[in-house]
């Protein structure tokens, strides 16, 4: 039963100390009710048992020192300024250092302040300490935590935050209030069955052991019970989707291959992987079941995905039957026609293209050979979900890209037919992980071998400094016939950002660097039309040098592209980079991966770049990518549907996912349940977020 103290049906602005103000900058971080604050967890605590003397620091220890403010102010070096605190706590002195942020940390901090400062030791002229994490310490708190050993909850904070006095020290005088008045009224969803079978610490207790430990082993079991509590319930959305889009019978009955496809698979001028031939096979005995296929295919960049899609779908058309393969760009639709047309070419099955610029005369005709069931194979852009685009019998669909659309769109293809079966397809090797979770509905294919022929990229890191004679290299590729990409991470010069943009970039290199040479651009703000105009001028090698931002990140495949020069290196994700590397070294050319940055040697971004240039694994690089960004980030978007877990780590609770996964299966298909009321109230909790997903477009 829920009781009338449920923190969930409770204003924030109940609590003791918040105002109006207040609430709307809580509601701003998405926290409207007391529930929301009690699960606002803390991002570290300062424990000072924990803390380690100045005297005894040691270089690469990661260590958390108190001090008070001796000096503090903006130095330079020959090349650069950095902001400088020395801190001392009476055994000795270590400055702290930034090289990036300058601004904001200018008059943040003054002399005779107390800090909390956690990060790595390091040796640059004496030990330093270099973008440490810094927690001011008021006097009170100090002596609270010399005199009782309380560990200190430190909160997430912002400016906006902290200008309304929603620092650290204000969210402990709001949160531990209300922990005392309400965490034993939380609800728990998760069945008692449960929680006893995983040794789940009651829920009040972890939220309440969350924000202020006894230790740090009790914090974490609590942090364990509420992971596995998020991750169950995430689960059970999970399994519910996947179980509403497979329950029904689908109409169409696809054949098994036979010489016909066999002998379309003999005919091609390459050899399949071995890997290739295990997804087709996997999808090909996903098509002969008699409920709707629903799968991920994942590849690295040019491992070859478009020649399973090409071969399942002919798999398809054999029995009747229709496919659509949906692409995020003109570009690659395009680029899917040639290579799809060229590998059925001899088939006898019809493939067609239908995009946003295709002329009315052709359009009105592939509209009426698709709802008559003469085309087998039409292939396109968001143009394949228009109103008066009618199929006869659509039974395959194919997304490319899937995180490049909106969930509704790939729904609104679906919709075109009945019941058919489901193929996304990404360029994104997906982490484990993250594949049973924003892909958990999906069954996972992967291609995880290369083409023959195909030789690595070589990838260096260079300065700036060298670019004359990175701008010599270049010419001297285009002068043996061979094309480059140079990317920027912006279009327009920023006055905030100081980075070196698109479009100037583009007339200076046009007038002053490579007058002599074809250059073009492409980006994001340019008329679709005029885009791909350019992009096929440098697919027919009319250019020689293509200046673009990000819009080339996916899928272009231009052969004789031999060089990519990326400029602030360090702005960029590192799966993004890979995608960026994976625009050359298309074919059996050496080909060439330079990134271009600024930072010291010693900066975080400097040492991922390093990582990167490293390593030329795409599954590897999604790994670590997803452990330094995220999921949005490693996917390029933050998608609706992506988890955003409050608790639950996608990078290191690999066995709490797996678990969660099984006792969702056991709840939702099995039900194993212990009473009817916990059974009801599993049932309202599917039933409510069946109803968010409606109103978000999700499904």
């Amino acid at each position: 039963m829920v009781s009338n103290n449920n923190p969930a049906g409770i204003e924030v602005t109940y609590l003791k100390g918040v105002g109006p103000k207040k609430a709307g900058a809580l509601n701003a971080i998405g926290i409207y009710t007391v529930e929301d604050i009690l699960y606002y967890f803390p991002r570290r605590y300062l424990d000072r048992s924990k803390l380690t003397p100045i005297e005894s620091l040691t270089v690469g220890a990661e260590v958390t020192v108190v001090g008070r403010v001796l000096t503090q102010g903006l130095l330079r070096t020959r090349s650069r300024g950095y902001y400088e605190v020395l801190i001392t706590d009476g055994t000795g002195n270590v400055p702290l250092v930034w090289f990036e942020g300058l601004k904001y940390f200018a008059g943040r901090f003054k002399k005779g302040m107390t800090l909390s400062v956690s990060g790595k030791v390091t040796d640059f002229r004496g030990l330093q300490m270099a973008h440490p994490e810094v927690e001011i310490i008021f006097d009170t708190e100090e002596e609270e935590m010399l005199h009782t050993g309380r560990i200190i909850p430190l909160y997430p904070s912002s400016d906006a935050l902290k200008r309304l006095y929603l620092d650290s020290r204000g969210f402990r005088k709001i949160i531990k209030p209300a922990l005392d008045q309400y965490a034993a009224h939380l609800e728990d969803l998760v069945p008692t069955r449960v929680v006893a079978d995983l040794h789940l610490m009651d829920l009040p207790t972890s939220v309440s052991q969350m924000h202020y430990p006894d230790n740090f082993e009790i914090r974490a079991e609590a942090r364990r019970c509420l992971a596995l509590r998020e991750l169950i319930l995430f689960q059970i959305q999970v399994v519910d989707r996947r179980q509403r889009m497979t329950h029904k019978q689908k109409p169409q009955k696809i054949e098994p291959p036979n010489q016909s496809q066999q002998a379309l698979i003999a005919g091609l001028p390459f050899k399949l992987t071995a890997a290739q031939n295990r997804v087709v096979a996997e999808i090909a005995e996903d098509l002969l079941k008699p409920y709707a296929m629903l799968r991920l295919l994942q590849g690295d960049v040019g491992s070859g995905k478009t020649v399973v899609a090409a071969l399942t779908m002919a798999l398809v058309a054999r029995s009747g039957f229709q496919s659509a393969l949906m692409a995020s760009t003109e570009i690659l639709a395009q680029q899917h026609y040639r290579t799809i047309g060229k590998i059925l070419a001899s088939s006898g099955i019809r493939v067609e293209l239908l995009t946003g610029s295709t002329p009315t005369p052709a359009r009105q005709q592939i509209l009426r050979d698709l709802a008559s069931g003469e085309i087998d194979i039409i292939l396109g852009t968001h143009a394949l979900i228009s109103d008066d685009v009618v199929y006869r019998q659509l039974a395959y669909v194919i997304v490319d890209e899937q995180h490049r659309f909106g969930v509704a769109q790939r729904e609104a293809l679906l919709g075109k037919g009945e019941l058919p079966d489901l193929l996304v397809m990404t360029a994104t090797p997906i982490p484990r992980t993250l594949a049973l979770t924003a892909y958990g509905d999906l069954d996972l294919s992967t291609i995880d071998q290369m083409p023959v022929g195909r030789l690595p990229v070589r990838t260096a890191l260079r300065a700036e400094a060298e670019r004359p004679q990175i701008y010599k290299f270049i010419r001297d590729e285009v002068t043996r016939g061979n094309q480059v990409f140079i990317i920027y991470p912006l279009v327009e010069e920023s006055l905030k950002v100081q980075l070196r943009a698109a479009t100037k970039a583009y007339e200076e290199l046009k007038s002053d660097v490579f007058p002599d040479l074809a250059i073009g651009i492409v980006h994001g703000q340019m008329k679709k039309e005029e885009r791909d105009a350019m992009m096929s001028r440098f697919s027919r090698r009319e250019i020689g040098i293509m200046v673009a931002t990000t819009v080339v990140e996916v899928g272009i495949d231009i052969p004789d592209a031999t060089v990519i020069l990326i400029e602030h290196a360090e702005r960029f994700g590192l799966s993004q980079l890979h995608q960026l590397r994976g625009r050359v070294g298309r074919s059996d050319k050496k080909s060439y991966c330079i990134l271009m940055t600024e930072m010291e040697a010693l900066s975080e971004s400097f040492q991922r770049l390093e990582r990167f240039v490293g390593s030329s694994d795409g599954f590897a690089i999604a790994e670590l990518d997803l452990e330094l960004r995220g999921p949005g980030d490693l996917l390029g978007i933050r998608q609706s549907g992506m988890p955003e877990f409050k608790v639950a780590s996608l990078v290191n609770d690999l066995s709490l996912i797996l678990t969660a996964r099984e006792w969702a299966h056991k709840l939702l298909i099995n039900r194993e349940l212990t009473s009817a009321e916990e059974k009801a109230r599993l049932n309202q909790f599917v039933k409510q977020q069946r109803r968010l997903e409606r109103s978000s477009g999700v499904s």
